[in-house]
């Protein structure tokens, strides 16, 4: 709270009633102390009136509330504290934290703006900052605010350490990754989601698949609710062929989320794994009615009708993968089996060259990929990555490497009108035009290999 003249009278003990008559009346050394100890006071008052609760009881009543993640009590108590000081800085710096924890993420900045308006001091606010820049996918703003804020605390808070992992992850940083998540692991023991971070770097690290199917359960342990947590351990348990189990989990999944395109995908395939074709239909019926151009789904759907001997019935299937995704070499390969077993030698042939360029443009994605996980900062990986994704048809997925070199060269002119193109696609002009004003002429840059 700012210092605010009361118009109350000061009393000054001593002999004069007057504070200037006590100034003249002291030594120039005395002088000095003086005005230092008045001005130490002066600090510590505007220190103490501007950290000062109106009702410490209420105040610490809502950050206790809020720790513990009991946000309607903590609203209670915050709500009387406001109502008794609405100008308290630290109040509103409560109530930003209160309104992350409910996820409404303008409520919190809009509360955070008011805190910092109020005089509240910016290292104070450091961690909601940095959440509130990585929700809004800023990275690389966020991150060295949400690393101090780490650095600093005694104890990581989760959405601190899940935010750093999800920047680390993105960024193909898995050293510091694995970092983050250790300590969260070790801090807060009870807390399911670090473990199924772990099976992220896992999967990076090319681990087997028990040790990501132990993780998977470690996170359930810990969190029977953790769908994704469950939704890859059934994944991983149809990968290791054991079935049984994975039809499970898939099913415990579906009770939650029946309109789940992946996990209806994933107990189709485990379906075809176990012999049972008309159970495969089914889900991967309900797959294609959620996202009909998925085309894993479909070159599924196709499989089901070569395992029932009607590879006619399966070309419909195999056409509209290959159009959803023509660059999908496993579709392109059972076009070409399919295509020879109904006599269509021709148009088997001529799949067949596809096949073969498209493999060895996919080789040079996988060397790509190869060099990445050696050098994950390598800004001309990054680009070369986003280059040939984009002209693969993952647009996507291009987009998100385009952002990530901008991230380390915010001028970069190819990776600028990558993205101009790809938000002009979209129907974005503004964005295509941020990009564009920051992309030189082609030209202009003619030592940039054109890449892959």
């Amino acid at each position: 709270m700012r210092m605010r003249a009361t118009g109350a009278r000061i009393e000054v003990p001593g002999p004069s009633s007057t504070l200037a008559h006590q100034v003249k009346a002291v030594q120039p050394r005395s002088l000095l102390l003086t005005l230092i100890a008045l001005a130490v006071a002066a600090a510590s008052l505007a220190a103490w009136s501007f950290f000062r609760d109106p009702d410490p009881g209420e105040a610490r009543a809502a950050r206790l509330a809020l720790e513990g993640g009991r946000l309607d009590e903590a609203s209670a108590h915050l709500g009387r504290w406001l109502a008794d000081q609405p100008k308290s800085a630290e109040a509103h710096a409560v109530k930003a934290r209160l309104a992350w924890a409910r996820g409404d993420y303008a409520a919190a900045l809009e509360a955070m703006n008011g805190a910092r308006a109020l005089g509240h001091p910016d290292d104070g606010l450091v961690e909601i900052r940095g959440l509130l820049l990585a929700k809004a996918n800023r990275p690389a703003e966020a991150e060295p605010l949400l690393s101090k804020a780490a650095a600093s605390a005694p104890r990581i808070h989760p959405d601190v350490a899940d935010a750093l992992a999800r920047i680390y992850l993105g960024e193909f940083r898995a050293g510091r990754a694995a970092e983050v998540i250790g300590r969260w692991m070790r801090e807060w023991p009870d807390d399911a989601r670090p473990y199924y971070f772990q099976t992220e770097i896992d999967h990076r690290n090319r681990a087997g698949g028990d040790v990501v199917i132990g993780h998977c359960r470690d996170a359930l342990a810990r969190d029977p609710g953790h769908l994704p947590a469950r939704l890859r351990l059934a994944d991983y348990l149809r990968l290791a062929h054991r079935s049984r189990e994975a039809a499970d989990e898939y099913a415990a999944y579906l009770r939650q989320k029946p309109d789940d395109a992946l996990a209806l995908l994933g107990a189709g395939l485990n379906a075809l794994d176990l012999g049972d074709p008309a159970a495969a239909t089914g889900f991967l019926d309900r797959a294609l009615a959620v996202a009909p151009d998925d085309a894993v789904a479909l070159g599924a759907r196709a499989s089901v009708e070569v395992l029932r001997h009607r590879p006619e019935a399966a070309m419909p299937f195999l056409d509209r993968a290959a159009k959803a995704d023509p660059f999908d070499v496993n579709i392109r390969y059972q076009r070409v089996l399919i295509l020879s077993q109904l006599g269509r030698s021709r148009e088997a042939e001529a799949e067949r060259r596809d096949l073969e360029r498209l493999r060895t443009e996919v080789a040079v994605f996988d060397e790509i990929g190869r060099q990445l996980e050696r050098h994950p900062l390598d800004v001309e990986l990054r680009g070369r990555a986003a280059r040939w994704l984009m002209a693969h048809g993952h647009e996507a997925e291009a987009a998100e490497w385009a952002n990530l070199v901008l991230r380390s060269a915010p001028s970069d002119p190819a990776m600028n009108r990558l993205l101009a193109d790809y938000h002009r696609r979209r129907g974005n002009p503004g964005l295509a035009n941020f990009h564009e004003a920051h992309a030189s002429p082609p030209e202009a840059s003619p030592g940039r290999p054109p890449g892959p």
